[in-house]
């Protein structure tokens, strides 16, 4: 893991809010020059924290509005679950997919254009070798996303760790 202090800490939580940030804004919000906050991002990126920058698309004006959880089971063993992993990795309308322990095999994040989108979706799945059941859950409201795929600690007030 790496060392990170609480600058580190406010660059990434302020270039997980807006990744085109100037570093001369970064420089400012931290207190610290362009050089050095550069110097930083720079060791962030070498050191793996900082894998890369994307734009933020707006789901909704792609006529992708509809957000569903999906459980599935599977009586396949860990070397037959080739073909739905297969699948997930192919699918467009697959945002997530992790592997859990528990009653469910697997847990899907999904984003579709509609209702009959996720049931053809559904369908597919449960095609699939192996795919014992599924159970889906549509998203109403989304609460709290933390976009960057990585929630930070809170650093202690601003300035207070400020190393170049």
């Amino acid at each position: 893991m790496a060392q990170l202090d609480d600058v580190d800490l406010r660059l990434l939580t302020l270039l997980q809010e807006d990744g085109r940030s100037t570093q001369a804004a970064l420089a400012k919000a931290v207190g610290l020059s362009g050089p050095s906050v550069y110097a930083r991002i720079k060791r962030l990126e070498s050191e793996g924290v900082i894998q890369g920058y994307s734009a933020i698309l707006a789901p909704e004006s792609l006529g992708q509005a509809l957000v569903a959880f999906i459980r599935v089971g599977t009586m396949a063993s860990p070397d037959e679950q080739e073909p739905f992993e297969s699948y997930v990795e192919r699918s467009g309308a697959v945002l997530e997919c992790h592997d859990v322990d528990g009653e469910d095999s697997y847990v899907v994040k999904v984003r579709v254009g509609s209702p009959q989108e996720l049931r053809v979706l559904l369908a597919e799945i449960r095609a699939l070798p192996g795919v014992s059941r599924t159970v889906s859950s549509i998203v109403l409201q989304t609460v709290k996303e933390i976009r960057g795929g990585a929630h930070l600690a809170e650093p202690s007030a601003p300035g207070s760790k400020s190393e170049a």
